[in-house]
């Protein structure tokens, strides 16, 4: 008879071994990384013109220079000589005056939208049916920073204010410091432990603002629908002591059933209301402490697109795109300098002007007065809807609903 074969500890070692390498293989066939690809730019950034809008002048004429699809970018992003587009899964970086794509992070998930905050741009991409996949990415040259996975609500949209973001939801919102660590967790939380808790979770947040760095101290502000009452306002820390239990500094509510929050500044918030439309300024204890009218229709004062009121601010203005006009705010105050109607956008600061999309143009605008100097014409074919635009080396960037187009 044949004596059975013994396994040696060899065999014994060389089986665990391939059954190590087996489930590798499986859990890298069905992990993420395996659907990620990231193409880091060759070299440094790119070098630094010294034209038109980059030396401090104004360009005498813009013509298209490139265009590219861009639906997940809701402005344009722009920044160190590269312009981000974001479409499908696709998050690109291109040369800001040829469109080259400079580098690139792929991955087999849409995009639920992509935004810059704190020198980096941050990458938001849907799982199931959430937005809970956040990718921070280098400007210059596309390396991966830091992650996160998060239950935010799809769709969301994320504004950034000195070192944090957020990111919008009709019923749970988060805050973000910079290395994407969650600072705040307001409304209906996705799985709470401790439900108490939460001030207002059965509400509905209709607009919200971030305010932080040279504007104030780090505030959210949230106007919510809740139920049996009129619209409210809530000003909150957004770095509380404890991410799930918010430290509210006040909560009032408003004389009316419907608001948009435009802007905090200092220990000031700025809401706009509806029928008559005005925009109401309250202060850190949430009395009103001044109310202005505005000349816009009441459709211009409806919730706004993600919850976030088309604003852009810079160290001495604060424009609003309210959809058929813009409106300039001092940043001290928050009270109305000056209206343009029939523009397009909230525009941008380019050597000491606004540029300012107007049908057919790009107004230059006096950013104290609001008076036209000159207008540079802009052929946007048949494109009818609003403009974000962004001004960076010598490039002017327009985003025309899921395009991005530069000018030069």
């Amino acid at each position: 008879m044949i004596a059975p074969e013994r396994r040696t500890r060899w065999d014994l070692t060389a089986a665990m071994v391939v059954a190590v390498l087996a489930v590798a293989t499986v859990l890298w066939w069905t992990s993420d990384a395996r659907r990620t690809t990231l193409t880091t730019a060759a070299g440094g950034a790119p070098g630094k013109t010294t034209s038109a809008a980059g030396s401090g002048l104004l360009p005498a004429a813009l013509t298209e220079a490139w265009q590219a699809p861009s639906p997940a970018t809701p402005i344009p992003l722009a920044a160190d000589g590269t312009a981000v587009t974001g479409a499908g899964g696709l998050v690109a970086g291109r040369d800001l005056r040829s469109g080259a794509v400079r580098w690139s992070y792929r991955r087999d998930r849409p995009l639920c939208t992509v935004a810059a905050a704190f020198h980096q741009v941050v990458a938001v991409y849907q799982r199931s049916e959430t937005c809970s996949e956040v990718t921070a990415l280098g400007w210059a040259d596309g390396r991966r920073g830091p992650q996160r996975t998060g239950p935010v609500e799809s769709p969301t949209r994320l504004v950034a204010a000195g070192n944090q973001v957020a990111a919008t939801g009709r019923r749970y919102l988060e805050v973000w410091r910079s290395d994407l660590v969650r600072t705040l967790a307001y409304g209906r939380l996705p799985t709470p432990v401790q439900p108490a808790t939460q001030p207002r979770p059965d509400c509905v947040h209709d607009s919200m603002a971030l305010s932080g760095g040279k504007l104030g101290g780090d505030r959210l502000a949230v106007v919510e629908q809740c139920p049996g009452e009129r619209v409210r306002l809530t000003v909150q820390r957004s770095d509380p002591k404890e991410p799930d239990h918010p430290e509210v500094i006040f909560s009032t509510l408003l004389s009316g059933q419907q608001a948009q929050v435009i802007a905090l500044s200092g220990e000031r918030v700025a809401v706009a209301l509806p029928d008559p439309a005005r925009l109401a300024v309250l202060d850190g204890r949430g009395k009103e402490v001044a109310e202005y009218p505005l000349t816009v229709p009441n459709a211009d004062l409806r919730i706004p697109p993600g919850g976030l009121a088309d604003v852009t601010e810079t160290p001495t203005e604060i424009y609003w795109f309210t959809g058929s006009a813009t409106v300039a705010l001092d940043t001290g105050d928050l009270r109305p300098r000056w209206t343009r109607a029939g523009s397009l956008g909230t525009g941008s600061e380019v050597a000491g002007r606004l540029l300012l999309p107007v049908p057919g143009a790009l107004a230059v605008l006096d950013t104290t007065t609001g008076q036209q100097l000159r207008a540079l014409p802009v052929d946007r074919g048949d494109y009818r809807g609003p403009v974000g635009t962004a001004g960076s080396g010598g490039v002017v960037l327009e985003q025309r609903g899921d395009t991005l187009v530069a000018l030069r």
